[in-house]
């Protein structure tokens, strides 16, 4: 019988990566690339805290498993079912989406997790800076200057990658609302949320987000990064993993987002004669 990964070993492993204490950090894992671990995905999570000491900050992506954003694409029959009958987005009860980690729900549920209010791009974090990341989340544009994201910039986070798609950085979202791009779509969704006690669907406003982006991906951002700026890369457990600083990653995905997909290609303009 081969043993499962250590607990010391996952620890070790991200202090080797440059998980340190105090940083304020968010993360995406997959917890199948890690391989098994003592004590399953608790492991990993705690491995993190940790490795960051109660100075520091774990932060994911949570969003809403259940999120009803489809409603108006709906026949009007079942449109009404769900405008009559569909909860209320509760930040306390609803459920973490699971396309990129399962560890995403073991974090919502973790005693002393704050979460933020935007149903779609809700944010949960535990530690010191906790409170300030996810508060105040504002319901439009929530990858945008009022977000957990943009504070994660503000505090010189980082972003680590454990076993995760280079795909999956949330962050790049946040360089794509700031970004200057030929193809920006405005969306608007339902959604329903608590408002004094009172389930009310409020109409939600941002950017479209969802893939494909344009003639580009979020990978190609990351891997377009990594060759003009090699980060700190290793392995934690049996996973190929990342730490990204992440103030610098949205500085340079902005620019490469602009320079190659701007309003004006500037990149032909410097190309032509004369």
């Amino acid at each position: 019988m081969t043993l499962p990964h250590r607990p010391s070993r996952i620890l070790a492993d991200l202090r080797a990566l440059g998980v340190a204490p105090g940083q304020t950090v968010m993360l995406h894992a997959s917890v199948k690339a890690i391989s098994p671990v003592m004590g399953g995905p608790n492991t990993i999570l705690q491995a993190l805290l940790d490795a960051l000491t109660p100075k520091g900050t774990l932060m994911m992506y949570a969003g809403w498993a259940d999120i009803p954003d489809f409603v108006d694409e709906l026949a009007a029959d079942e449109q009404a079912a769900y405008l009559a009958e569909h909860p209320a987005f509760d930040p306390e009860t609803a459920r973490a989406v699971r396309d990129h980690s399962v560890l995403a729900e073991f974090l919502r549920t973790w005693p002393g997790t704050r979460r933020s209010h935007n149903p779609e791009a809700s944010m949960i974090a535990k530690g010191a800076a906790a409170e300030w990341l996810t508060a105040d989340h504002a319901l439009d544009y929530g990858y945008g200057a009022v977000s957990p994201l943009a504070r994660l910039v503000e505090r010189s986070g980082q972003v680590v990658l454990l076993g995760a798609p280079l795909d999956t950085i949330t962050l790049l979202h946040h360089a794509e609302y700031h970004a200057r791009l030929r193809n920006k779509r405005v969306i608007h969704y339902r959604c329903p949320l608590l408002r004094s006690g009172s389930r009310v669907w409020v109409d939600i406003e941002d950017f479209d987000t969802s893939e494909p982006h344009d003639a580009y991906s979020l990978e190609g951002i990351a891997l377009a990064y990594l060759a003009e700026h090699p980060v700190p890369q290793g392995r934690v457990g049996d996973a190929a993993s990342y730490l990204f600083p992440a103030a610098p990653l949205v500085a340079f995905a902005i620019e490469w987002l602009e320079k190659h997909f701007g309003p004006v290609d500037l990149a032909t303009i410097q190309a032509s004669p004369g």
